[in-house]
C-alpha cells in the first residue's frame, strides 16, 4: 500500500528557508525602542516585581554628649511587570506545497511575519511615551510616567518630572528642562546629580532637536551668545527620534537613571513550524513574551508641549 506524502514531509526543506528569511528581516532593521528602553531578563514566573526603596534623610548635627538619631528606610512602592505573550502565524496549504509554491510564498509571508513582530514591540514601547501624561496609565507609584505629583517618602512630599510650564521644544524650554533635571531629588528629598543624556521626541521635532544640539550659538536669536547645551557637553547621546510617538508637540529628556524605562523579557522570540494532521497544511508561528514599562520615573522628564 502506497503511503501518500503529507506536508509534514517537507518540514526539513521548508523550515530552514523560512527561518533564514525571518531572521534577515528582524536583524536588518534598527530597533528604535532600544534607544530608550533597556531589556532585561525578568523573573521566571507570571510577573516581575521591583521594590522601590527609600533610605534616610540628611544626618543632623550631634551636640556633645547627645545620642545618635535613628532613622529607618522602607519600601516606597512596588513596580510590577506583568508579562504578555505576543504572536502571529500563517499556514500554507498542501496544494501550495505540492505545486512547489511553498518556498516563494513562504519567504514572502515570513518577511511579513517578522515585520509584524517588530511592529508590535516598537508600538508597545512607544505607547509608554504616548500615554506618559495620561491618567490611568500609572506606574507603581500610582501616577503616570510624567507627573507633577510623584510621591516621596514622608515627609518629603511629592516631586515632578514635568516641565513647570508646558512649552514647545526651543532653546529656552530645553534649558528650563535641564535646570529642572539638575534639581532632582531622591525618594527622601535629597538632591541627586542626574545627567541628561538625550532628547526623545517624534518626527515632528527631529530637525528642531538637531538645531538645538548642534548649534554653536544660541538658536532663534541674533545675539552672539554661546549655546550652553553644546559648549557644556550636555545631551551627549543626541536625540532618539521615535517614529511611533503620536504627539506632534510632546518631547522628553532622558537621564542616566539605570532602572528607568525597561523591557522585561520573559521568553525571547521563538519560531516553530508543524503540519496540520487534518488539512495537511503547513503552519509557521512566532511568539514572544515580554512587557515594557518603567521603574524609576526620574529616567524621563517631559512636557506635552504646545
Amino acid at each position: 500500500m502506497a503511503v501518500p506524502m503529507r506536508s509534514t514531509d517537507f518540514r526539513s526543506i521548508v523550515e530552514p528557508i523560512l527561518n533564514e528569511t525571518f531572521d534577515g528581516i528582524y536583524d536588518q532593521r534598527q530597533d528604535e525602542w532600544k534607544m530608550v528602553f533597556r531589556e532585561f531578563r525578568g523573573t521566571p514566573r507570571n510577573y516581575h516585581e521591583e521594590p522601590v526603596l527609600f533610605g534616610m534623610g540628611a544626618a543632623p548635627a550631634l551636640p556633645d554628649g547627645t545620642p545618635v538619631t535613628y532613622q529607618s528606610g522602607g519600601v516606597l512602592f512596588i513596580q510590577r511587570y506583568v508579562y504578555q505573550v505576543f504572536g502571529l502565524a500563517f499556514a500554507l496549504t498542501k496544494v501550495l506545497v505540492e505545486d512547489g509554491d511553498h518556498i516563494k510564498i513562504g519567504q514572502i509571508y515570513a518577511e511579513h511575519l517578522g515585520q509584524s513582530m517588530i511592529e508590535t514591540k516598537e508600538t508597545l514601547c512607544a505607547n509608554v511615551l504616548n500615554t506618559a501624561f495620561t491618567s490611568g496609565f500609572n506606574g507603581g507609584d500610582g501616577v503616570p510616567l510624567i507627573s507633577t505629583s510623584h510621591p516621596l517618602a514622608p515627609p518629603a512630599g511629592v516631586a515632578s518630572n514635568q516641565l513647570t510650564t508646558s512649552a514647545a521644544l526651543s532653546q529656552t524650554s530645553l534649558e528650563q528642562m535641564l535646570i529642572q533635571i539638575r534639581g532632582a531629588v531622591d525618594n527622601n528629598g535629597k538632591r541627586i546629580r542626574l545627567n541628561p543624556m538625550q532628547i526623545v521626541t517624534g518626527p515632528q521635532n527631529v530637525f528642531q532637536a538637531e538645531v538645538l544640539l548642534k548649534s554653536v550659538l544660541r538658536t532663534g536669536t541674533a545675539n552672539n551668545d554661546i549655546n550652553p547645551v553644546k559648549s557644556m557637553g550636555l545631551l551627549s547621546k543626541g536625540q532618539a527620534n521615535i517614529t511611533r510617538i503620536t504627539s506632534s508637540t510632546a518631547w522628553f529628556v532622558q537621564t542616566d537613571v539605570k532602572n528607568g524605562l525597561k523591557l522585561a523579557m520573559r521568553r525571547p522570540l521563538e519560531k516553530s513550524m508543524e503540519g496540520d494532521f487534518e488539512t495537511d497544511s503547513m503552519r509557521y508561528k512566532s511568539t514572544e513574551r515580554y512587557i515594557p514599562s518603567w521603574t524609576d520615573w526620574r529616567a524621563m522628564f517631559g512636557t506635552p508641549g504646545l
